[in-house]
This record gives C-alpha cells, structure tokens and sequence, in this order.
C-alpha cells in the first residue's frame, strides 16, 4: 500500500486523471487524501469533484477528501450566505457544476458531501490539513479558520512546536503556491499552483507519493509529467 496526497486541484480533471494513471494508482490498495480546494479556476471542477466523492464513496476506508478555503467559498454561496466566491472564479466554476450536475438532486448530495468533509485527517505517519493549523488547539478541535491560513502564518511556527502538537507527524498541505514542493522537519507543502496567478510555466498539479518520497507533476503547459524527489526535510 502506497500514501499518496494530492492538493489544490483547481477544477483541473485532465491533470488530474493523468496523474493517477501514470502513478498506476489502485483505489482498493492504495491510500489517497486529497487536500481541499478541488473546485474553483480550472476548466472541470464538476468532473473533479464527481471523480473524488466517486472514488471517497467507494473506498471510504481508503479515500480522504479535506475541505478546503474553495468549498468553504462555495458552500457560503449555496447557503446564501456570502458572494465572496463569486469574485473568486466561482461564475465560472457554477456554470460548469451545472453542466456536471444536471439535476438539483445531484448537486445537493454533492454539497452535502462537501459540508461534511474534514478540515483535519491523520494516519499512523503523517497529519493531514488544506492550508495549516494552530498548534496550540488539539487537532480535532481546530477553527475553520485555518482553511485560510498562509504559509507565513504556518511556518511562523517552530518545527518543535508542531510536531509537539502533532505527535512527531509532520503535516502534509497546500494553499500556498510554490514552484517545488517545499519541506522542513514538520511540514510539506504540496501546491504547485494549478490553475493560480502564478507564470504559466510554472503551474503544475502535483501527486504526492510519501511512501516512495516522490512526486509526479503535471505541467499545465505541455501536458507532460515529469518525476521528482521529495527534498530532505530541511531543519
């Protein structure tokens, strides 16, 4: 059995599969957690979040989804509770889910899943989070308020500290876009900025493998993906 993460997809359904063909992923064997923001900027959220509910449906015991800052944004809308996502790829991102999701009774079972998704998840090795957390709130008490957590915020806190929270597990996440992956004794970051503001040669979707402690990336411009080594924590 393979730990495999993968985080910030951003809508991005072509990538995503990719990814998971060419890891030769086995939903009944292998673990997978996905780390919130599945929705929002790319082309497919709908697809995207019908493949993961799918998959988290089927193997519950090995499927995780988190939410993250997006489906918080987009569970506000349908709530009616604020626009914010709107002004944040979310017109876009509505049309397309109603493409997806033809009958209302489809897209609510689908937000249902959402509103009900994690914000924290931890196996024997490793804690598992969208953007960050607090060390000094026990895990599964943690304010939403971490879904918008940036990595200033987060690494602004010693390594001791977090793996003193955490138990000595380092936290894999995402949210904070980066060019490599980025790791230090109690963190790694896995967001290559699928779909962000970041320069179009460097948007990538990366599949995280930790028990091989290597990654595939999808680069969003060519369509190819290439094969990296997680860094060494750095201390």
């Amino acid at each position: 059995m393979r730990k495999l993460f993968i985080t910030d997809i951003h809508g991005e359904h072509c990538g995503l599969m990719k990814l998971l063909e060419h890891a030769r992923y086995e939903p009944s064997v292998d673990a997978l957690v996905v780390g919130g923001d599945m929705v929002s900027r790319g082309p497919a959220s709908g697809q995207v979040l019908r493949e993961i509910h799918a998959l988290a449906t089927a193997h519950p015991e090995r499927v995780t989804a988190l939410t993250g800052n997006h489906e918080e944004m987009m569970s506000w809308h349908f709530d009616g509770r604020s626009e914010m996502w709107l002004d944040h790829a979310g017109k876009h991102t509505l049309s397309e889910l109603r493409k997806t999701y033809r009958r209302e009774s489809e897209l609510r079972a689908c937000l249902d899943w959402i509103a009900a998704l994690p914000l924290v998840y931890e196996d024997d090795e490793y804690v598992y989070t969208h953007a960050g957390l607090v060390p000094y709130d026990a895990l599964e008490s943690q304010d939403r308020e971490i879904l918008w957590m940036s990595e200033q915020d987060f690494y602004a806190y010693p390594a001791e500290l977090i793996l003193n929270a955490t138990q000595g597990k380092p936290v894999i996440h995402g949210h904070t876009p980066c060019e490599f992956i980025v790791r230090d004794r109690a963190r790694i970051n896995c967001d290559l900025g699928a779909h962000t503001y970041a320069i179009m040669e460097s948007r990538a979707l990366a599949l995280v493998d930790l028990t091989q402690q290597l990654y595939y990336v999808y680069h969003l411009e060519t369509g190819q993906i290439t094969e990296r080594r997680l860094p060494r924590a750095a201390k």
